[in-house]
C-alpha cells in the first residue's frame, strides 16, 4: 500500500531532494557559524569571570566582521578583475561550444551574455581606476 503511493511521487524525488541538498548545506554552514561564535563568546566570557586577559587574536576574530572585512577587500582596485576575466572566459567557451555543437544557429550568441557582462566589468574596472587618487 504504502509503495502504491511512493510510485506516484517516485519522478518527484530527484527534483525535490536536488533542492534539498543545497538549502541543508546552507544551513548546516550557518549552523557551524553560530555554534563558533558561541563557543568564542563563551570563552571570552569565561575569561573574563576569571580575571584572566583576553588574548588579542580571540578579539580580533570577533572584531573582523564581514562588513570590515568588506571595507577592507574594497580597497583593492583589482577586485573586479577577476569576475571580469571568469565572465569573459564563460562567454567565450559557451560560444564555441554552441558554435561547434550546433554550427550556423543562433545559440552561439548565448555566450554574448556572460561576455558582455565581463567586458562591462573590465570598462567599470579602468573607469574606477581612473577616478582613484593615485596611491603613494
Amino acid at each position: 500500500m504504502f509503495f502504491d503511493h511512493f510510485q506516484d511521487v517516485s519522478p518527484l524525488m530527484i527534483p525535490i531532494l536536488s533542492l534539498l541538498i543545497p538549502i541543508v548545506a546552507i544551513v548546516a554552514h550557518y549552523m557551524g557559524k553560530a555554534h563558533t561564535e558561541r563557543q568564542r563568546h563563551e570563552t571570552i566570557r569565561e575569561l573574563a569571570r576569571a580575571g584572566q586577559p583576553i588574548p588579542p587574536e580571540l578579539l580580533s576574530d570577533v572584531q573582523d566582521s564581514d562588513w570590515h572585512r568588506a571595507k577592507r577587500d574594497q580597497a583593492n582596485p583589482n577586485r573586479i578583475l577577476i569576475p571580469a576575466v571568469i565572465n569573459i572566459g564563460v562567454g567565450l567557451g559557451l560560444m564555441g561550444m554552441f558554435n561547434a555543437m550546433m554550427p550556423g544557429t543562433w545559440l552561439w550568441s548565448i555566450g554574448l551574455i556572460p561576455l558582455f557582462l565581463g567586458l562591462g566589468l573590465v570598462l567599470y574596472w579602468a573607469v574606477e581606476r581612473k577616478q582613484q587618487p593615485p596611491q603613494p
